[in-house]
């Protein structure tokens, strides 16, 4: 499922039978108000899984990869319902970024420049 707001594509990838649209609502949303902070973002992929090899409590994943130019911020949290693995991913994704938002905000480490004084 793949979704186009303004210059940001949302790609979502989910097993049909375990994941409704009350979850991946909030989701989008969220995502999508990282394009405010960041101007740069051209693309979230969001994908939400069951891992086989994990325990029952923990394998459903949902990983997140957000992609803005020259750079991809990625989160992959895992627990034993979509909704907290989805929630979890979230909010960590928010914390980078905000922290991207800062450096790109922030003064350059060197000043280049071409004219001589």
């Amino acid at each position: 499922m793949a979704f186009r707001f303004e210059s940001m594509i949302i790609e979502i990838h989910a097993p049909h039978s375990e994941v409704n649209e009350s979850l991946l609502k909030p989701v989008k949303e969220k995502v999508l108000s990282f394009s405010h902070l960041i101007k740069d973002v051209v693309k979230a992929e969001i994908i939400l899984r069951d891992d086989d090899a994990a325990s029952p409590q923990e394998n459903k994943v949902c990983e997140i990869r957000l992609t803005l130019y020259g750079d991809t911020l990625f989160v992959h949290r895992r627990s034993a319902s979509f909704d907290e693995s989805a929630c979890a991913a979230v909010n960590e994704l928010e914390k980078a970024v905000h922290e991207q938002a800062k450096l790109q905000q922030g003064l350059p480490d060197q000043i280049t420049s071409t004219v001589k004084v």
